[in-house]
C-alpha cells in the first residue's frame, strides 16, 4: 500500500470490499510506505480475521479529523509559520530558532497508540502473528536524511533475509511507532523521526522500486492499491490552473511525483520482464520466477473531490493554505493529503469499495487463481484503455531482475 496522506483511506474502502468476499483471507506479506504504513501496520497488528481487521481499520479512519494528526489552533500554527520566516532570515545565526516541520504532529502519535494498544516499545499483535504462521512478514519502507539511503524495515520470520541493493536497504526490527511516523513523515510538512541514531523521514523519497520490498519477501501475487488517478491524454493536456503556478501546484506536482508515480513505472518494467521469462522454459530462467502483480487505483481525480470539502479544515489552516495558493487551482492535490476530514475520508472509502466492486472478476483471478482467469496485461508503454473504473494491471517479473 502507497502513500498519499489522507489519500490511504482510498484503500480502506478497496480492502473493505476484499474482506467482504474474502472474510477469512490470509496475507502472509505486507508492506506500506508513508501513508500506507498505518494500514498495512493496522492489518499485520490484528488478532482477528481479515475482516474483523479491516472494519477496524475503517473505524480507525472515519475517526480521524485534522486535530488529531497535527495541531490546528491558530497558535501553534502561527508561530511554526513566524519561526520557519525568522529561520530563513537568519542567515543560520547562532541561537535562531530550529524549525524541524511546518506541522506538529504528536497528536497522531496518540491517536495511533490508542487505536493500536501501544504502551512503550513494540506494537503488540505482529510477533504473535508471525509465530503463528499466519503472517510471514511486514515492511514499512523509510528513507535516511542521515544518509541518503532507503531504508526497508522488516519484521519477519526468522528464514526471511536482509538484501541491500544500490542506495537501498533493509534492516531487521520490532516495528513501533517511531516506525510508522518516520514513514509518513511528508517532507517538511511533518518532522523526521530518529530510530538507532539516524532520521527518517516519508519512505516514498528514495523508493526507487516501491514493489521490490515484497519481491524480496518471497511475493509471487501481489495486490497493489495505489492513490494516484490515472488521466487521459485528454485530461492530461488540460490546464488546471491559469497563470503562473502557485506554491500549492507546484508541491502538489512535488508530492504526486514522489509518492504515487513510481509504482506505474516499477509495474510497467516488471512486466517488460514478465513477457521476457514467459518465453524461456523454466529450467533456463536462472532461478527467476514470475510474479502476477494487480495495480488497483482510483476511478475519480482524489484532487478534484477535494475542492468540495476544503471549507471543512480549520479556518487558521484553511486560511495557511489558501496562502500557497491552493484557491487558484482546480485540482487540490497538496491539500488532499492533507483534508484529514470525516466527510471526505469517507468519500474517499466509498470511491475505493465501488472501484474494487467493479474489478472483482479480476481480484478474484489474482486471490483464488485456480480455475480463473489471470488479470490483463499491461497496455505498452504511454498508452492505456480507455477508463472503466480503476485501470487494473497484470505484470510479473523474476526476482532478481525486479529487485535489482
Amino acid at each position: 500500500m502507497g502513500g498519499g496522506g489522507a489519500r490511504a483511506a482510498y484503500q480502506v474502502g478497496m480492502l473493505r470490499t476484499v474482506a467482504r468476499h474474502y472474510p477469512n483471507l490470509e496475507v502472509p506479506i505486507i508492506t506500506g510506505v508513508s501513508a500506507g504504513a498505518i494500514n498495512a501496520v493496522h492489518l499485520a497488528a490484528h488478532p482477528g480475521t481479515f475482516e474483523e481487521a479491516v472494519e477496524d481499520l475503517a473505524r480507525l479512519w472515519s475517526d480521524l479529523t485534522v486535530d488529531q494528526v497535527f495541531r490546528v489552533e491558530a497558535r501553534t500554527l502561527l508561530l511554526n509559520t513566524l519561526r520557519w520566516g525568522l529561520q530563513l532570515i537568519s542567515g543560520g545565526m547562532v541561537g535562531a530558532p530550529e524549525m524541524k516541520s511546518l506541522m506538529d504532529v504528536s497528536p497522531l502519535r496518540g491517536f495511533l497508540g490508542r487505536k493500536l494498544h501501544v504502551g512503550a516499545g513494540r506494537i503488540p499483535g505482529i510477533e504473535e502473528k508471525i509465530a503463528s504462521g499466519r503472517l510471514h512478514a511486514l515492511a514499512l519502507s523509510t528513507s535516511s536524511y542521515t544518509t541518503g539511503r532507503s531504508v526497508t524495515w522488516i519484521q519477519a520470520a526468522d528464514e526471511v533475509e536482509e538484501w541491500e541493493r544500490p542506495l537501498r536497504r533493509s534492516r531487521r526490527t520490532r516495528m513501533t511507532l517511531d516506525h510508522i511516523l518516520a514513514s509518513a513523515a511528508i517532507p517538511l510538512f511533518f518532522p523526521a523521526v530518529e530510530i538507532d541514531g539516524e532520521w527518517f523521514g516519508d519512505g516514498g523519497i528514495r523508493l526507487s522500486a516501491p514493489l521490490s520490498p515484497a519481491v524480496h519477501l518471497g511475493a509471487t501475487r501481489l495486490l497493489s492499491i495505489s492513490t494516484r488517478f490515472d488521466r487521459t491524454s485528454e485530461e492530461a493536456a488540460r490546464p488546471v490552473v491559469e497563470g503562473y503556478p502557485p506554491p500549492a501546484q507546484v508541491i502538489g506536482q512535488m508530492l504526486n511525483a514522489i509518492f504515487l508515480d513510481l509504482v506505474d513505472q516499477d509495474a510497467w518494467r516488471v512486466e517488460r520482464m514478465n513477457r521476457l521469462l514467459r518465453r524461456l522454459p523454466p529450467e533456463d530462467r536462472d532461478g527467476h520466477r514470475i510474479v502476477e502483480i494487480m495495480n488497483l487505483r482510483p476511478s475519480m481525480d482524489l484532487g478534484l473531490l477535494a475542492n468540495e470539502f476544503e471549507f471543512q479544515l480549520p479556518r487558521t489552516f484553511r486560511f495557511l493554505v489558501r496562502g500557497l495558493g491552493t484557491r487558484r487551482t482546480r485540482s487540490q492535490d497538496l491539500l488532499s493529503f492533507l483534508l484529514f476530514e470525516p466527510d471526505y475520508l469517507q468519500r474517499m472509502m466509498e470511491v475505493g469499495r465501488r472501484d474494487a466492486e467493479s474489478r472483482m472478476g479480476e481480484l478474484e483471478a489474482l486471490l483464488d487463481p485456480d480455475g480463473a482467469r489471470p488479470p490483463p496485461p499491461l497496455p505498452p508503454a504511454g498508452r492505456r484503455p480507455r477508463r472503466r473504473a480503476p485501470t487494473a494491471r497484470s505484470a510479473g517479473t523474476g526476482t532478481q531482475a525486479h529487485e535489482d
